[in-house]
């Protein structure tokens, strides 16, 4: 069975500088690092905006989570 939980897959991407300056506005808007931003605009197109975002079980561990 495939591993969701895990980011371990790489791809480099060529993108002209307006698509990565846009990229990183919509990132900063959404408190993402560019390439985080990217890898979810991929999962939203890929599975919809649902199952666009990870599941709060498996995401990162914040101070302000406690």
């Amino acid at each position: 069975m495939l591993d969701d939980n895990k980011h371990s897959e790489a791809m480099k991407v060529w993108l002209t500088e307006r698509e990565f300056h846009d990229l990183c506005i919509l990132a900063m808007k959404d408190d993402r690092k560019p390439g985080e931003m990217l890898r979810v605009i991929v999962r939203r197109s890929m599975y919809g905006t649902i199952g666009g975002t990870e599941s709060e079980v498996h995401g990162a561990n914040r101070p302000e989570a406690e």
